[in-house]
């Protein structure tokens, strides 16, 4: 019976270190009693993530409506003990509007290493918000900001540092980047 007992013990902790990644519902209302400060002044967007090592908060905000240029930062906060701590950031500025596509966005862990990667779509457009000029993608893989691009022609551009990522990072990433509308 003792063997039964702790061979199941045994799995359960076998399946529970295999963990998926987890989205918990949040809005950015829940950022008003945040235990962190984030750098915009209005919250744009935010998801929780937990993965198989780590519980993650991604904050998007910018500067006060109107601004120019229009600032957008991302930010990533992580559960360290029992502080949130900022872990990574991106700070994006631009000289016309950047729109957060809430809807547009991912969570994986392609590369099995039990951390979430996360990414993300924005788009910069005219200072009327009258045309889009460009969608970019950003991706939070371990502490680096990777980048895809696409002019409103279809000129297409990654980041320098995107060549280095892990294969099966990059072949999830490009799936969903080639099968997103990007107008």
């Amino acid at each position: 019976m003792r063997k039964i007992i702790a061979s199941l013990i045994l799995c359960l902790s076998m399946s529970y270190s295999y963990a998926q990644i987890t989205s918990i519902a949040m809005s950015v209302n829940d950022l008003k009693d945040a235990p962190f400060k984030f750098k915009g002044t209005r919250a744009m967007m935010v998801d929780r993530i937990d993965d198989g090592s780590s519980k993650d908060i991604f904050v998007f905000s910018k500067v006060p409506s109107g601004s120019n240029p229009d600032t957008l930062y991302a930010e990533k906060f992580t559960k360290i003990g029992e502080v949130w701590k900022l872990t990574q950031e991106k700070t994006i500025t631009y000289n016309g509007i950047i729109s957060i596509w809430g809807a547009r966005k991912g969570f994986t862990d392609a590369d099995k290493d039990k951390q979430v990667d996360a990414f993300f779509i924005y788009s910069l457009h005219d200072a009327d918000f009258k045309k889009q000029l460009s969608v970019h993608l950003l991706l939070f893989h371990k502490g680096e900001s990777y980048t895809l691009s696409q002019t409103d022609e279809g000129k297409e551009s990654q980041s320098k540092n995107f060549s280095s990522l892990p294969e099966s990072i990059k072949t999830e990433v490009l799936a969903y980047w080639n099968k997103l509308d990007k107008k």
